[in-house]
């Protein structure tokens, strides 16, 4: 019995590859795998061949795990690791990468900074020096962290892992700072100095099992399986690429805010008499959307945004603004948490001395007719490359903007120069606080090919001008459809509206009627389905306790006339709201879609 099914395994690996629909590739693969049990049951030969193939499955484990990079994982977690210094001008370090944030994203149409929609980026720009022109060397996390900690280009074979990045940040400062580590898709800094935090130590045989899936099974059996392309380790909460956050439910990744409050308990924790580095991978603004510049969330009904041919985008453009609209809602929360990490270094007196470096790993490209919202192509550059990059130093001085191309390399470099250290290993980076490098070109390196651009920006101010177009108040929640007039904050008497023929299906409806104004959800996010003759064209309104609360259009998925809309909060003035939906004519007029019985 185990060798048939070990036969009918390794069979898999070859019969699911056979371009053929129909075949039943399971029945195929258990043929074959009774075939070689028969043979080895019926003939010494093949009894004695197994024989000597028995050493093969240790053999290949110890190539496996000291031949290739998953000995990072293995060799991370004991023994000094790095080239640890004490620098000769000691300070306090905070760093926040946050995550899928293009720097446009904060910008106006000149390329200024929206300081009042983003007060706390605003308050780190007066503080230090906005190096506007930034760009990410890595179009991913698994290699855009490890480029940002190292200050130099990596290996795309390695993970990242301390054992294959030793010389790092946190390795560097080992014997000079208390460590307060808060990594979440990389572990660079070893266990041994960051226990604890970080990446959970999931099961590995549920890890060897999901991988082992996705290996050996037929796609229209492994389509169900949790995805292992979003992570290094615990698979088996994640069932899809969309619910790469989904783990954190469990751990600190489904719910964004959970690492940002992980990292400002650290920094209210005292210390002793050593000097501290805090360090956070915050996944914010990542989607999937669903967190209010407040902090509080609303709930999702979905498993892609409405509009993603996932992993990219189609060409409804509203569709792909309307996600543009809820990334920047909780672009503005990602102020907000940058906010609180600030309060609490003031409030550990470390603020004034310390070295703060706020920064994104990578952007996101959320338009019409992408291919892949996270891929850099010539179509992506203002969005994925340009990235968000903030300095604050002692003795560096303040309100400077800086438009140098800087690279995410020079970050590490950077950092060295102020606490004096000379590092011991080669970079790709330079210091920003020295000689300007004269940059003239950048290369961002990606999975479907390495893409080199001018060092101007013009791709960054080309993003802002669009957004400008869409929400020319700067405010997200003003998103309306081409053509449509502003009709929010009108009142609209309902029982006075004519009653059209379709009728509508509100998603979540119970939720409207249970709104606690001070509790942890705000369901800002009307969805339904539509039953009518509708063809994504048609205008709609959605009306909360009689005020226009949003203006929206339909649109047509898997064949279903829908909506979606996003609604401010403050429109909410009770527990039990009232939500209706109106269609607007086009002669003005509005008339009511009656709820789907």
């Amino acid at each position: 019995l185990l060798i048939a099914v070990t036969a009918a395994s390794l069979a898999l690996l070859y019969v699911r590859r056979i371009p053929i629909e129909w075949l039943p590739t399971t029945a195929v693969a258990a043929v074959i795998g009774l075939l070689v049990a028969w043979l080895f049951h019926s003939f010494a030969t093949t009894r004695l061949l197994a024989r000597y193939l028995a050493p093969a499955p240790v053999v290949l484990f110890l190539l496996f795990l000291f031949a290739t990079p998953a000995g990072a994982v293995a060799s991370s977690g004991g023994g000094e690791l790095g080239s640890p210094v004490q620098p000769a001008q000691p300070a306090p370090v905070v760093m926040v990468v946050f995550d899928e944030l293009p720097v446009a994203s904060l910008m106006d149409a000149s390329g200024d900074l929206k300081t009042d929609r983003y007060p706390n980026f605003a308050r780190l720009a007066a503080d230090g020096i906005w190096f506007r022109n930034a760009v990410t060397v890595e179009e991913s996390t698994e290699h855009s962290v490890p480029a940002i900690l190292t200050g130099a280009l990596a290996d795309h074979s390695l993970t990242p892992f301390a054992g294959q990045f030793p010389d790092n940040l946190f390795t560097l400062l080992q014997d000079s700072h208390h460590l307060a580590v808060f990594e979440t898709i990389t572990q660079l800094c070893p266990p041994a100095l960051c226990a604890g935090l970080g990446i959970s130590q999931t099961p590995l045989l549920r890890d060897v099992g999901v991988v082992a899936g996705h290996v050996l099974l037929p796609d229209h059996l492994s389509a169900g399986l949790p995805q292992i392309d979003a992570g290094w380790g615990d698979f088996g909460t994640a069932t899809s690429e969309f619910d790469l956050i989904s783990e954190f439910r469990e751990n600190f990744e489904a719910d964004p805010r959970l690492p940002i409050r992980a990292i400002i308990d650290d920094i209210r924790a005292p210390v002793g008499g050593q000097v501290p580095l805090y360090y956070v991978h915050a996944l914010v603004p990542h989607h999937p959307w669903q967190v209010l510049a407040d902090g509080r969330r609303y709930p999702l009904d979905e498993e892609r945004a409405p509009g993603s041919a996932s992993p990219g985008w189609g060409p409804d453009e509203f569709l792909s603004q309307q996600a543009v609209q809820r990334h920047l809602i909780q672009v503005e929360y990602a102020d907000t948490a940058l906010g609180q990490i600030f309060d609490a270094v003031r409030e550990a007196g470390i603020y004034d001395e310390a070295i703060v470096v706020v920064v994104a790993d990578h952007g996101i490209a959320v338009k019409p007719d992408v291919e892949h919202q996270r891929r850099i192509s010539e179509n992506t550059i203002g969005e994925v490359a340009a990235v968000p990059l903030f300095l604050k130093a002692p003795g560096v001085a303040g309100g400077v903007v800086d438009d140098r191309r800087a690279h995410t390399t020079d970050i590490l470099p950077t950092i060295a120069d102020v606490l004096g250290i000379e590092l011991a290993w080669r970079t790709d980076g330079v210091s920003l606080l020295g000689p300007d490098p004269q940059r003239t070109e950048s290369t961002t390196r990606g999975r479907n090919g390495d893409v080199t651009y001018g060092a101007d920006g013009a791709e960054t101010l080309e993003v802002a001008r669009r957004l400008e177009h869409w929400f020319p108040s700067g405010d997200p929640w003003d998103l309306l459809p081409a053509g449509a007039p502003d009709l929010v904050g009108e009142p609209v008497d309902v029982a006075e509206l004519a009653v059209a023929e379709g009728s509508v299906d509100i998603e979540l409806r119970d939720i409207y009627t249970a709104v606690l104004r001070d509790g942890d959800v705000m369901p800002a996010r009307v969805t339904g389905l539509l039953q009518g003759d509708f063809d994504g064209s048609e205008i709609l309104v959605v009306i909360v306790n009689d005020v226009v609360g949003a203006v929206t259009r339909t649109f047509i998925e898997q064949e279903r006339p829908q909506f979606q809309a996003m609604v401010p909060p403050p429109f909410f003035t009770r527990q039990d709201n009232s939500i209706d939906i109106a269609q607007l004519l086009p002669d003005g007029s509005l008339v009511l879609l009656e709820p789907r019985r």
